[in-house]
């Protein structure tokens, strides 16, 4: 029994976790939320340029100019894409403590709270300096906990025919 209660405290503590981790993104500015996004794709950028160098695929790394357009280009699609991440993964959380807790009806409850506290982040994010609140990043974040309960319905349903 104190396995199963150890399995539980654990489960809802990562949910508790992912969720200020996404309270933390969202409370970063705009200028510092968009430069770390740029950072990361330039240095990913940087390293398949010399990927493709090293391996003969290219003569020269990726000039300055073509990677700042590079880097501009994707910037929008990766937060999308984080943003979408970020419920997938926090839905499987909710889901996985539910089914500890031996809760019905886990996965409507999950997708709800994943999408109520999207609204309540994307309300949030309107008091972060220069961030707005965006209906459609609402609907990514939602879409990405229906794919995560997708995911984990999947999963459970494969694991148990084992």
């Amino acid at each position: 029994m104190k396995r199963e209660k150890l399995k539980l405290i654990i489960s809802y503590m990562l949910v508790i976790l992912w969720m200020i981790v996404i309270f933390m993104f969202s409370n970063i500015d705009n200028y510092h939320s968009n430069n770390t996004s740029k950072d990361t794709i330039s240095k990913v950028v940087d390293k398949v340029s010399d990927g493709a160098v090293s391996v003969g695929i290219k003569d020269k790394p990726i000039s300055n100019e073509k990677k700042e357009k590079v880097v501009n280009k994707l910037n929008l699609p990766l937060r999308k894409v984080m943003h979408f991440t970020e419920y997938l993964i926090l839905c499987v959380l909710w889901l996985n403590a539910l089914s500890q807790s031996k809760v019905k009806h886990k996965y409507i409850i999950s997708i709800i709270i994943c999408i109520l506290y999207a609204f309540t982040d994307e309300y949030h994010q309107t008091f972060i300096n220069g961030r707005t609140g965006q209906l459609i990043d609402v609907l990514i974040d939602s879409s990405g906990a229906i794919l995560g309960s997708i995911i984990y319905y999947i999963i459970s349903k494969l694991s148990k025919k084992k």
